[in-house]
């Protein structure tokens, strides 16, 4: 159990593909890793489809909720900032986790970016929001989350992903109608690698990334990695992971807002506080007014997507 928590240079790749698993595996290692100076934890990790929203986000504002709900994609909150991406098996995960104060966003992107464009020809370059383009289109968006003792720098790599179902997923159908002051995404066109160089596959990627992780952090110990088998670590992880599944984790945290429906007539306002709705106005011969206040937003949010659609057709 403890030799995954030792420190020195290192990759760990995880066998799971559940997003909640990895995410909470990732919290877990950031937590109690022996992290030592000038050294980096490389962790790698994919997911089956879901979508991840930054710690301060609005889930109504950033992905379609029904339409996940309905192809059974996953939604996640994770524990950093940043905005919301999309993840499936054509898409590979990277975290690098250091000391505080050895925590750089541009030096490890730089390796990436220095590794890939020198493997497969490529011209990817590291933006001022230190996202990874290539040429107008995004390929990679980080995030961070640092404490007083360890720093954690995550990531993403569009490989092969499928992106009609990364455009869908992500396509909300509320956010005009959504007042807040959680951040928001930026929006950028997004590219996979394969589309530029077809011998990219995740395969390929994952082992040329190992391999020179240990080059850039002059490590002569080349066999310094390992396959983690998240099950044998679930006693340690589940209190995280459960968190991470909660509707409270991922709808009740989401910033206060407000919620308006309006139609020719007049506007109606849904005040949302800690995921509670908390004030309606506007109409008062609402029937459900009484009903909706006091309530949890997601639970009655198909309720009130009946509302809009009855209200916005009068």
């Amino acid at each position: 159990m403890q030799s995954i928590l030792r420190g020195g240079n290192r990759v760990l790749i995880s066998r799971s593909t559940d997003v909640y698993t990895n995410l909470a595996l990732e919290r877990y290692l950031a937590e109690n890793i022996k992290h030592q100076p000038k050294t980096r934890l490389l962790l790698l990790w994919r997911n089956k489809p879901c979508v991840v929203m930054g710690r301060y986000q609005n889930p109504y504002v950033e992905s379609d909720i029904k339409y996940l709900n309905d192809k059974q994609i996953d939604l996640a909150r994770r524990y950093s900032g940043g905005g919301t991406c999309y993840h499936d098996f054509g898409n590979l995960n990277l975290t690098i986790l250091t000391t505080r104060q050895d925590y750089n966003r541009k030096k490890n992107l730089q390796w990436v970016v220095n590794t890939l464009n020198k493997a497969f020809n490529l011209t990817l370059y590291i933006t001022d929001r230190d996202d990874i383009f290539l040429d107008t289109y995004k390929v990679t968006g980080s995030a961070s989350r640092l404490e007083r003792l360890y720093a954690y720098h995550h990531f993403t790599l569009l490989l092969r992903a499928d992106l009609n179902e990364l455009r869908r997923s992500l396509k909300s159908t509320d956010h005009m109608h959504i007042t807040s002051k959680a951040t928001s995404s930026v929006r950028s066109s997004v590219l996979n690698l394969s589309d530029q160089n077809n011998s990219i596959t995740y395969e390929n990627t994952l082992e040329l990334l190992i391999k020179t992780f240990f080059q850039w952090n002059n490590e002569e110990n080349t066999s310094n990695y390992d396959y983690i088998d998240s099950l044998l670590y679930y006693e340690q992880t589940k209190n995280i992971e459960n968190e991470l599944k909660s509707k409270k984790f991922i709808f009740e945290t989401t910033p206060p807002f407000v919620y308006t429906i309006e139609n020719k007539k007049q506007t109606i306002e849904i005040t949302v506080s800690n995921g509670i709705i908390t004030d309606i106005k506007g109409n008062d011969l609402i029937n459900e007014k009484k009903q909706f206040i006091g309530q949890l937003f997601h639970s009655v949010y198909d309720d009130i997507h009946k509302l809009k659609t009855n209200y916005l057709s009068e």
